[in-house]
């Protein structure tokens, strides 16, 4: 996976990286990138391959795709097209700055929890404001689009799906001013329907919509930033800033150094200066319209919106020749993860200190994995029980700390070997469920299941003694076997 001559050089490629474009010049140095000169998107070339490619390597082994022409509504439209960046897990190792020469080849949870832990040892991020730099020095400021001569169609905004309503930019970062919580960053679908308008869609509870609905006018000055870096895209795509606190100041605490912003052309919000194309425009609050359907996370066609907000373009700006990203929803991964986890780690801990490990794999949409250090009888489904206000989880795995619950494999394995379905388990009937779940007849309502799998103590109706396992078994009789294996026959293995 790695090149050798990079590794012993591995400062010149490992991030945090200040653009998009920074990031993929180094992932196509490490050589895990896959160039495609044109595809055709009418016939959901792209979208087939995308399949094929995640069925072959996984979520956590699948290279970045770059499409340099695409076929879109008859007519061949110039990218790049940048698919899948931050998928593979050596990538994202790369993204948080993890030395080049500390990824491994094929070792993708090994990678993965590489990334984890290096922002474990980083504790609580500080954040750092922003340093705003004149428009001239701007890179996303180099070609500058008004009234007529902005044609958003013309860019190479695809539809994934056959099912989707349309092409949609689905990794746009909407940045908004809230007058009581200042700057708020959030990753949104938005729907192309027009030369000159995009749909916008946060749900009633994402603080994209609060921070609109909150402006005290009947028109909200919005932008969209495209081509965000890994770190401040990171920011904005999951839950690492609380609410009220400036995502790009906390990109800026985790990259050590301030994020360089720029003035807007219609309005004094400040957007990120090295991203590929602001889209600036007013959000009408008094008026929305239907949205969607479109492929969601789950992998499954999701329900049109009845309404949601729309935004009229003013103005575009964006670099020479800028490079546009799809993350394919629901078929790849979508932004650098172990930020977020580890934010959830630190800060669950400090109120569960049994706690040991959080994770919600992506790659199983519905899942939370959490592990803890068992002390007494029944806290296993207590501390699943502490996590009923968390959406996304409609299915809570709790496991010893000895499981790897970044290894689906070894989570579903130890239910089925630790698990027993009572006293085990709880069901709750109506809870706060994740509002993209299929399954859902009402719109943001689940049930769920909670499970301790971990060893059930004799007073849960668990064996006594506990089973050992083989391998456990194995280093105790033979403390040395892993190494000698190592040295005598690693060229096998």
């Amino acid at each position: 996976m790695a090149n050798k001559d990079l590794k012993e050089n591995s400062t010149n490629v490992t991030g945090p990286y200040d653009s998009l474009r920074d990031y993929m010049e180094a992932i196509e140095s490490y050589g895990n990138v896959i160039r495609i000169k044109e595809i055709d998107q009418d016939a959901y070339e792209l979208t087939g391959f995308m399949y094929k490619l995640l069925d072959k390597h996984g979520w956590l082994g699948a290279p970045t795709v770059i499409v340099e022409k695409v076929k879109i509504s008859g007519e061949w439209v110039d990218g790049p097209i940048i698919i899948n960046q931050y998928g593979m897990a050596g990538h994202e190792a790369m993204a948080i700055g993890v030395p080049l020469d500390e990824i491994e080849e094929g070792e993708h949870i090994l990678n993965y929890k590489r990334a984890l832990n290096k922002m474990m040892e980083m504790g609580d991020i500080t954040p750092i404001q922003t340093t705003e730099i004149d428009k001239q020095d701007a890179p996303s400021k180099d070609v500058i689009l008004k009234e007529d001569e902005i044609d958003i169609l013309k860019f190479p905004f695809i539809q994934t799906n056959p099912g989707d309503n349309g092409r949609f930019i689905n990794t746009g970062n909407l940045i908004t001013v809230d007058p009581d919580q200042g700057r708020n960053v959030g990753t949104y679908r938005m729907q192309i329907k027009g030369p000159r308008k995009i749909g916008i869609s946060p749900e009633k509870n994402q603080d994209g919509w609060k921070s609109l609905m909150n402006s005290g006018k009947d028109v909200a000055q919005a932008v969209v930033v495209l081509g965000t870096d890994p770190i401040v895209f990171a920011m904005s795509s999951s839950k690492t800033a609380r609410t009220g606190q400036d995502e790009l100041e906390i990109a800026g605490g985790f990259k050590g150094q301030s994020v360089e912003v720029v003035k807007c052309e219609n309005s004094d919000i400040r957007v990120p200066a090295n991203v590929e194309m602001i889209i600036e425009g007013e959000i009408p609050l008094n008026d929305f319209e239907p949205e969607g359907p479109f492929g969601e996370m789950y992998g499954y066609m999701g329900k049109p919106h009845e309404e949601t907000f729309y935004m009229n373009i003013k103005t575009i700006t964006h670099r020479v020749n800028p490079m546009f990203v799809n993350q394919f929803t629901g078929v790849t991964r979508g932004y650098v993860t172990s930020p977020g986890e580890a934010a959830s780690i630190r800060g669950f801990s400090k109120f569960m200190p049994e706690l040991t490990g959080f994770h919600i794999p992506i790659d199983h949409v519905g899942y939370l994995f959490l592990s803890m250090k068992k002390t007494k009888p029944n806290q296993g489904i207590e501390l699943a029980e502490k996590f009923n206000f968390l959406p996304l989880g409609k299915i809570v795995i709790v496991v010893d700390e000895d499981v790897d619950i970044h290894d689906t494999k070894e989570v579903f394995r130890t239910v089925g070997a630790r698990w027993q379905p009572h006293p085990g388990a709880k069901i709750i009937e109506d809870t706060a469920g994740f509002f993209l779940d299929p399954s859902a007849v009402i719109r943001g309502r689940s049930s769920r299941i909670l499970i301790d799998a971990t060893r059930q103590l004799p007073e849960e109706n668990g064996p006594s003694p506990y089973p050992k396992l083989n391998r456990e078994l194995l280093v105790e009789h033979a403390p040395e076997i892993f190494d000698l294996v190592e040295e005598k026959w690693g060229h096998l293995l």
